[in-house]
């Protein structure tokens, strides 16, 4: 990419030591960065903690997050600007990544509301350029101040407000994560707890990475989550993947001709009926009573001499033989293959 070089060549993220509840929310926040990140752009990857809290790198530019989230009263132009010794403040921490010649933007994204003279203002993203010309002209002269900057353009710089869960970030986001898989793989995730702790462990292992790195496709490797390998966490949880439907076409292309048909239409008609209560609570009750006699149960002539007797009568008038044999191997192979209910 074209800003690799200015990139590697920026400041290392040297933020002082954090309590673990926060750098959990800022690593949490990344996560949801991903998420939201997934419906705007074709190609991107977010990066954790390296220059930057949290980074978005796409394909035209770079935007830089700093994740300040606070107790108690609100951020202001003045708290923003504040140095503690000859620490940066938290705008000269973020503004010392700006480069004019490249598309970047930077953002201090916190739980409460930015306070101008005295007011909250209640928008969601506040350009810090857009703020009255006394705002203004202060933020700026703090900034080439403690930066040594002659000019400071704050029209990419932005004050983010977003609600978060300080206590228990984690269960915001694993709704955000569900409704996402849904709005993307149209079904639901087949384990939402096991997805959410693959997602988020995969950003703490990038985010705690520590050696040294020189090669800005290796930042991208190792510190970063891409669009590519969290669509690949997504997929590793489809639920079609573990419904036995594929197991039961194999087995079919097993039959003569005549009753491949025959399983074939009880398939296609299977797929096509809308799965009532009553027979979602039957398709527990097969499952858990194979379950209970797998031992018993050596090959699918068993798996149908067993349920037949016990299950037959228990299906909708509508279901034929076939259909209930169809019905049998699909909870049979959801079984042996793993899956769950």
């Amino acid at each position: 990419m074209e800003y690799s070089n200015y990139y590697m060549n920026l400041p290392l993220d040297l933020a002082g030591s954090r309590t673990k509840n926060r750098f959990r929310v800022e690593l949490l926040w990344g996560v949801g960065k991903l998420i939201d990140a997934y419906k705007l752009y074709d190609d991107y990857t977010i990066v954790f903690d390296f220059k930057c809290d949290i980074e978005l790198h796409r394909d035209n530019g770079l935007d830089f997050y700093q994740v300040k989230t606070i107790n108690r009263g609100n951020h202001s132009s003045k708290t923003l600007t504040k140095r503690k010794g000859n620490s940066r403040s938290i705008l000269g921490t973020l503004y010392a990544l700006y480069n004019p010649n490249h598309n970047i933007k930077l953002a201090v994204v916190c739980n409460k509301h930015l306070k101008i003279d005295s007011k909250e203002d209640l928008r969601k993203e506040v350009c810090l350029g857009e703020l009255d010309k006394t705002v203004i002209d202060f933020i700026e002269d703090k900034l080439q101040e403690e930066l040594k900057l002659s000019e400071v353009i704050l029209d990419n710089v932005f004050y983010v407000c977003e609600s978060m869960d300080l206590t228990n970030p984690h269960y915001a986001l694993l709704g955000k994560l569900i409704e996402a898989f849904q709005e993307i793989k149209n079904e639901e995730p087949n384990n939402p707890n096991a997805l959410f702790r693959l997602v988020s462990d995969t950003a703490q292992k990038k985010a705690s990475y520590e050696m040294a790195i020189t090669n800005y496709n290796d930042v991208l490797e190792l510190k970063g989550i891409s669009k590519n390998e969290f669509n690949k966490m997504l997929e590793s949880h489809r639920k079609k993947s573990i419904t036995g439907i594929e197991q039961v076409k194999d087995y079919i292309k097993t039959l003569f001709p005549s009753e491949r048909r025959l399983y074939n239409q009880a398939l296609t008609n299977l797929l096509e009926i809308d799965q009532s209560h009553e027979l979602n609570v039957l398709k527990i009750s097969i499952f858990e009573y194979i379950e209970g006699n797998i031992d018993k149960i050596k090959n699918e002539n068993d798996l149908f001499n067993i349920l037949n007797n016990v299950f037959d009568s228990e299906f909708p008038i509508e279901y034929t033989k076939y259909m209930k044999k169809v019905f049998y191997l699909m909870v049979f192979y959801l079984y042996t293959e793993g899956g769950d209910i």
